[in-house]
């Protein structure tokens, strides 16, 4: 999968860390009768790469990708994320996902943070000039 992203979401809270890399910028507007796939095209082709910290010390993180691929979904145990000024690469489970951005300086700094705790101990990023 690889697109052009519009819009880049950073939560960073006592639950987790979230990235979200959209090809379409949320407007906001929703219907509650839209079908699954009317809800997927809003919100075009996309990435969302969570970790969630667990609410019990005995437990460990959880580490979850997410696309528009939907068959793509799922538990994120052991991956890499390329990452320059103006492109992003995670490689996980024997694929790649590209997403192309222009983004100013604040904005990449913020996603090299978040990135940065999302990686964690189950991931691994690489800085490109």
């Amino acid at each position: 999968m690889e697109f052009d992203c519009k819009e880049i979401s950073i939560d960073d809270s006592e639950l987790g860390c979230r990235v979200t890399m959209s090809e379409k910028v949320d407007d906001g507007y929703y219907d509650d009768e839209w079908t699954i796939e009317e809800l997927m095209d809003s919100i075009g082709p996309h990435i969302m790469i969570t970790r969630t910290y667990p609410e019990d010390d005995s437990e460990d993180d959880y580490y979850h990708f997410e696309s528009s691929d939907i068959e793509k979904n799922g538990e994120l145990l052991d991956f890499e994320i390329n990452l320059s000024r103006n492109k992003l690469s995670l490689l996980f489970d024997s694929e790649e996902f590209i997403v192309k951005f222009n983004i100013g300086n604040k904005k990449f700094e913020e996603l090299k943070a978040a990135l940065e705790i999302i990686v964690g101990e189950k991931g691994k990023l690489n800085l490109q000039d």
